[in-house]
């Protein structure tokens, strides 16, 4: 769906780090694990939208987080209230698809998110507190200026993790899931790769573990048209993150 929103606000939270509220204009049902794809700028530079996570979203709001690493992050940092933000969406798969894959409606459930990819998590965490479900939060950056809104993950009952020991535990987040992990587990995390399999590792430790992660990978359409964002899975087969994904089983992934 395209979508001609406006932008409530747009702000710094963060060593890099901006948070944006955008008016949709209306409901566009996005589920958490999904992402917008933005236009940037009206010129040739950068030609390609960027992708990013839905942070939270509600009534014809969506909220999203995101880092400046580039041009294209950069120019979306200098948009100003009441601009308007040409953006199409939802897109991908969300957590809750693979409800049916869940072994047992009784796991445990831990939410784990790295960097930006802590927007994601974050908006599953929002639903599962709604319906009244039990989870484990944790979040993982560099440092305490790197971490995504920690006040209000706090809310969340979320626990901290980062490299130099600013903010919460000091260490990565697998060093505190080896402390919380148990068997009969089902994970949903996002965040940089190294992350990911460090997850994947701890998560084999115990039976019964199951781990939905999402991938953020360099998309260029952001519908399944370009394959810039292909991942190969164990049974050889590639599959597009934006348009498969971006949520995956992560035993099904290669990598």
């Amino acid at each position: 769906m395209k979508i001609n929103g406006n932008v409530v606000f747009n702000k710094n939270i963060g060593d890099g780090l901006f948070r944006m509220k955008i008016d949709a204009g209306k409901s566009i049902n996005t589920k958490p694990g999904q992402f917008i794809n933005i236009l940037v700028s009206e010129s040739y530079t950068p030609l390609l939208r960027k992708p990013i996570s839905v942070y939270d979203a509600y009534d014809r709001f969506v909220e999203i987080v995101y880092k400046v690493a580039g041009d294209g992050t950069r120019l979306l940092s200098q948009k100003k209230q009441g601009e308007n933000i040409d953006l199409i969406g939802p897109l991908g798969n969300s957590y809750l698809d693979f409800q049916s894959q869940i072994p047992d409606n009784r796991c445990r459930i831990i939410l784990i998110g790295g960097g930006t990819g802590a927007a994601s998590v974050h908006f599953l965490a929002g639903c599962l507190k709604n319906y009244g479900i039990p989870f484990t939060f944790i979040q993982g950056a560099r440092c305490k200026t790197q971490m995504v809104a920690p006040a209000e993950f706090k809310k969340l009952g979320c626990l901290f993790t980062t490299d130099d020991g600013t903010l919460g535990k000091k260490g990565y987040v697998s060093g505190l899931l080896k402390e919380k992990l148990t068997d009969n587990t089902v994970i949903y995390t996002c965040g940089p790769k190294p992350m990911l399999r460090a997850i994947r590792d701890v998560a084999k430790t115990k039976k019964n573990v199951k781990v939905f992660a999402s991938f953020e990978e360099y998309m260029g359409c952001g519908i399944g048209a370009c394959l810039s964002c292909v991942i190969e899975t164990n049974e050889g087969v590639n599959k597009r993150v934006c348009k498969d994904g971006t949520v995956f089983d992560l035993d099904e992934v290669a990598f």
